[in-house]
């Protein structure tokens, strides 16, 4: 896990008023970015079920067209003087932008019992688990195509399909919605061995997602390294800023949910159970399940097993709660340290709050000198006021730069405030910066509310006043965990640590780490929390510290890589993160399907209860593990047989006298029952 500098910026004010309701702030904010270079928008739309068809019309008669579609949400094209059409259309419940991820195995096999199903020796007791006959789809950036990790044992490929948005040169993707009509797909699919050979990478400056592919799906190698289900089908779908710009969209913030409806509408379609393996998240949600990726993976869980990453917040303040009263009535904060540099630094950043209860909060943006000798910070600038007010119109204001003598000395760039009630009880306020920073400063925040009212505050960027200046408020981790995992119809996976050592491709050393690691306990940086709708994170834990994988060979110096780290020509080398350990939970639940197919979420989420492991560790802080450790061969044995063996018990357990269910799992206060201690079984 290594730590991003986060740097900030500011701007000037000209306030506007739109109507209340249905296009987020940050739709907003993209279109006052675009009306000047763009003729048409993309953006995503929720639609009320009730006389859909008629929508869809109307949509198509205000010059939209249908490029996806996912359960109640579909992205759509729109030229920009449309906008305010669709806005008025009453079947059209809410409008936003996409959404942008944030990408946050030799030992792995070994800790999670992968080995025991498909690895050199094979225990008699159970049978070999490869992932035949099952799909992982992964949704990622840095895709090495022709990687050995993704060919079998004669060289033939295992992917049987990528989607593309950026270029036609495959097979067009169409789907018939009996809502919606016929949808045809930007981009096209390779779903041939012809076509699939000629692919290269999708990007040649990214590795992330041939990694995290090789540790659900990566073939088994002579150096020990593999793959979770080194023998299942593969789907990749690129998410870089070059397939973005090849298909004439600014950035890939754009079609991330086209993404997501392409791997439900080709799970529909295909004979194969298929997991969904995405190791990304993001904080720009109400965390309590209703945001428009939380609900569009709601949509997939039907058709395939959506996995994705909790987060990698779970060590920094990037969360902050307040409820108001009449003698503390507002709460004050910083949103990042800059450090001085006459270059100047790039800087953007997003802050989200949405309310618990409470008819009216505001918020304000100020910009703050700091002193390098003592570190006092002194108030330069402060904006205007965005109010939220249950029942009134959504109030946005824009801050240019320019148009600001006395912001303009310490930046050069835009900021928008927006105050909204979204109708469902909520009131939203946000800030965004963009732009660029010239002198040593902090952004400050201060957000006010009538009394009892509660908010909460998302800045997963930098966080909330991370160098501790006096008098600001400090933020905490205590909901860390991302908003597009805030409903139970996903796995959500944490981060643990089974490995000290960083193995570079080319023996280069790790850059250092904010954090310590304890082989067996939690990775700090492994995001939780209980939700706002009591959806508590991560579901379940797997390895994600040093963790060796393939690497995209284009965004790697090859004629420096290592002997031992190099497979057919191709590299591999350690990463940590969440990223790495929701793919090793997608590879194992791919085993899982294969021993039983029908298998349900609900179904696998049952398994990982009943057979994940847990030990002194996961007792300890059980919120940051959620059922535990998982454990492949357990969960086969669980699929079975209807029950798992019982934990190996060491001496040092023993010696503690510590007392175990029949699962394994140990118990600190039993009730009348059958237990295991000392390895042996009593009677309590």
């Amino acid at each position: 896990m290594r730590r991003l500098t986060t740097l900030f910026l500011a701007s000037t004010i000209c306030l506007s008023i739109f109507a209340q309701g249905k296009i987020t702030p940050k739709a907003r904010l993209m279109m006052n970015r675009q009306k000047a270079k763009t003729e048409a928008q993309i953006l995503v739309v929720k639609i009320d079920k009730k006389n859909a068809a008629k929508t869809y019309d109307a949509l198509r008669a205000a010059g939209a067209t249908i490029k996806s579609k996912i359960g109640s949400q579909s992205v759509i094209s729109i030229p920009v003087d449309s906008i305010s059409v669709i806005e008025r259309i009453e079947g059209v419940k809410r409008i936003d932008t996409g959404h942008k991820p944030k990408y946050k195995s030799d030992i792995s096999r070994q800790a999670t019992g992968a080995c025991l199903l498909n690895g050199p020796t094979i225990p008699d007791s159970l049978p070999k688990y490869t992932g035949k006959g099952v799909t992982i789809c992964i949704i990622d950036a840095g895709f090495d195509f022709q990687h050995p990790a993704f060919k079998d044992s004669l060289g033939n490929s295992r992917i049987k399909a990528v989607y593309m948005i950026g270029d036609t040169d495959g097979h067009p993707f169409t789907v018939n919605d009996p809502e919606a009509g016929k949808i045809t797909y930007p981009g096209s699919v390779y779903d041939t061995p012809e076509l699939i050979a000629k692919l290269t990478t999708d990007t040649p400056d990214e590795y992330h997602g041939t990694h995290t592919a090789s540790i659900a799906a990566g073939s088994l190698t002579p150096m020990g390294f593999g793959g979770m289900a080194p023998e299942v089908d593969i789907i990749l779908i690129p998410l870089s800023d070059e397939q973005a710009e090849n298909s004439g969209i600014e950035d890939e913030y754009e079609f991330l949910e086209t993404a997501l409806s392409f791997a439900s509408a080709y799970a529909q379609q295909d004979s194969q159970p298929t997991v969904l393996s995405m190791s990304a998240n993001d904080h720009s949600g109400p965390h309590d399940g209703t945001s428009s990726m939380s609900e569009a993976i709601e949509a997939a869980s039907e058709h395939l097993i959506p996995i994705f990453s909790a987060g990698n917040e779970g060590g920094y303040p990037i969360h902050l709660y307040r409820k108001f009263t009449e003698d503390k009535p507002s709460v004050k904060s910083t949103l990042a340290f800059i450090e001085e540099d006459g270059g100047g630094y790039s800087i953007s950043d997003e802050v989200n709050g949405y309310t618990r209860t409470g008819d009216e909060v505001s918020i304000q943006l100020g910009f703050a000198s700091i002193n390098m000798f003592t570190g006092r910070t002194t108030s330069v600038w402060t904006s205007e006021t965005a109010t939220a007010k249950t029942g009134n119109d959504d109030v946005t204001i824009e801050i240019d730069s320019e148009q600001d003598n006395q912001l303009s000395q310490y930046f050069n760039g835009n900021i928008l405030l927006s105050a909204q009630d979204e109708g469902n009880g909520k009131l939203h306020i946000s800030a965004t910066i963009d732009g660029y920073i010239s002198k040593l400063g902090t952004f400050t925040i201060i957000v006010s509310g009538s009394p009892n009212t509660e908010v909460d505050l998302w800045d997963s960027l930098a966080g909330f006043n991370i160098f501790e200046f006096s008098n600001y408020a400090m933020g905490d981790s205590e909901i860390s965990a991302g908003d597009w995992t805030s409903t139970s119809k996903v796995i959500s996976v944490g981060a643990y640590c089974t490995n000290k050592e960083y193995r570079s491709y080319d023996g280069s050393e790790e850059e250092e780490s904010d954090f310590k690691f304890t082989v067996g306990d939690y990775a700090p940086f492994s995001s939780y929390g209980t939700m706002l709708n009591d959806v508590t994170q991560p579901v379940i834990s797997a390895p994600g510290v040093n963790i060796v994988s393939a690497f995209n060979h284009y965004a790697c110096d090859m004629p420096s890589a290592l002997e031992g780290m190099v497979w057919q020509g191709f590299p591999y080398g350690a990463e940590s993160g969440t990223s790495m350990s929701c793919p090793a939970v997608s590879g194992i639940v791919a085993l899982w399907l294969q021993a039983k197919p029908d298998m349900t979420l609900d179904d696998i989420k049952k398994v990982m209860q009943e057979s994940s492991v847990n030990d002194n560790y996961t007792m300890n802080e059980p919120i940051r593990w959620g059922y535990g450790k998982i454990n492949a061969a357990r969960g086969i044995e669980y699929i079975l047989t209807g029950t798992v063996g019982i934990n190996d018990m060491d001496n040092r357990h023993a010696q503690r006298n510590i007392i175990y269910d029949l699962q394994g799992r140990q118990i600190k206060k039993p009730t009348r029952g059958l237990y295991i201690r000392n390895g042996k079984k009593f009677v309590y």
